[in-house]
């Protein structure tokens, strides 16, 4: 006799499991993870060749931002890759002039004429950036740690190229003390993240079970048993502010670091992906109005290293400011039609699609309908009116 079956309890809902469809769609796959580690491995060493000029000066080699806390996605266009953030600490006085160090970081992964990187590599005004020909780039931020007993507590540069150098400056940061902090309160919900790897897995036939090649970059979600809900809900929130900031090409998106230190302060143990997105994006939109109804700028600091402010770039004037949470507002607007019962497969599809763009959304659909199709077929399933599975 067949035993009814229902999909793992936090996915057992139509808008759960959509949600974390898209998710999956929009995260990178497990190729693209396994070339971002080989691309990490093989910049380390080419800075530390024998003829570098860093060769005897780099200290650590490490990733920042949302790869080092499971929450790169893909952009909404090719051309527009995806980035990958290393920090480069340099054996160097915490007080180097910041042009120097930044040149120095320039020339050695530029190398010589013929170098694989020597067409590829732009000095920016805080990190020097190799773009790939699939739209893969790294960022290399140099860093100079300031105190050996307070670890990884450092100094990153800033000095624009060719510019002036009466803006250079010496900014404090500790993102490694904010990975740290970050995935400690963010661990796999297990219940969640077995259900998400499995999917996960599904999605990317291709390839067998692997470790990642480097201790220093975080496997990917489908070879450590899924990811919590508050990381899956950043990356859709971040997808939606990508393609919503898509066509203005003028204006500064808000930055990944601050969704990031935002939803640390909220992140709960056990929510849905449903809630967590719902938690997070009313945090982020509450913590913006209440700067805007003072006539500031919101403030957002690393948790871990009060110096460090993640904001310090962005929104930079009110009007910005305002623009971001008029989006965010739109946004929730859009979720609590999605989470409204009733709706069709169809209907959901269609604000998925608006939220979070066209492929992901209907692909998530579609991948959605295909499972029930084949659940239903082999008398494992039965399906609801509105595409739920029972």
């Amino acid at each position: 006799m067949n035993t009814r079956w229902t999909p793992p309890a936090p996915l057992s809902t139509p808008g759960e499991a959509l949600l974390a469809l898209v998710a999956i769609k929009i995260e990178l796959s497990r190729t693209q993870h396994r070339l971002a580690v080989e691309r990490y491995e093989a910049i380390r060493e080419h800075i530390e060749r024998a003829d570098s000029p860093l060769a005897t000066l780099v200290v650590l080699f490490y990733p920042q931002g949302p790869m080092a806390i499971g929450a790169t996605i893909r952009a909404k266009r090719r051309e527009d890759g995806y980035d990958i953030d290393i920090v480069v600490e340099l054996g160097l006085p915490p007080h180097t002039p910041p042009h120097q160090v930044l040149n120095l970081l320039y020339r050695a992964v530029k190398g010589n004429p013929g170098s694989r990187y020597y067409d590829c590599t732009e000095r920016q005004s805080r990190c020097v950036t190799v773009h790939y020909a699939d739209g893969m780039h790294l960022d290399l931020t140099p860093s100079v740690l300031l105190e050996a007993d307070d670890p990884r507590r450092s100094h990153i540069f800033h000095s624009k190229p060719e510019a002036s150098r009466i803006d250079d400056r010496h900014l404090v940061i500790n993102s490694y003390a904010f990975v740290e902090r970050f995935n400690a309160m963010t661990p796999v919900d297990h219940e969640f993240g077995r259900a998400y790897a499995l999917q996960a897995q599904k999605m990317d036939p291709m390839l067998a079970l692997m470790a990642a090649d480097s201790e220093d970059v975080p496997a990917h979600s489908s070879e450590v048993g899924g990811k919590s809900a508050t990381v899956v809900a950043l990356q859709l929130l971040k997808r939606n502010r990508n393609i919503t900031y898509a066509p203005r090409t003028d204006m500064r998106m808000p930055p990944s670091a601050m969704l990031s230190a935002l939803a640390l302060e909220i992140t709960l143990p056990g929510r849905s992906v449903l809630d967590a997105l719902d938690e997070l994006s009313h945090h982020v939109l509450t913590r913006l109005q209440e700067a805007h109804r003072l006539r500031r700028l919101i403030d957002v600091r690393n948790p871990t290293c009060w110096e460090d402010r993640v904001t310090d770039r962005w929104p930079g004037t009110l009007s910005a400011q305002e623009r971001y949470f008029g989006d965010l507002i739109a946004f929730r607007k859009k979720l609590a039609r999605y989470r409204a019962p009733g709706l069709s497969l169809k209907q959901q599809g269609d604000l998925l699609t608006e939220m979070f763009g066209e492929h992901p959304g209907r692909d998530a659909v579609r991948t959605y309908a295909d499972e029930i199709a084949a659940a239903g077929h082999s008398g494992r399933a039965r399906v609801t009116g509105t595409g739920g599975l029972v």
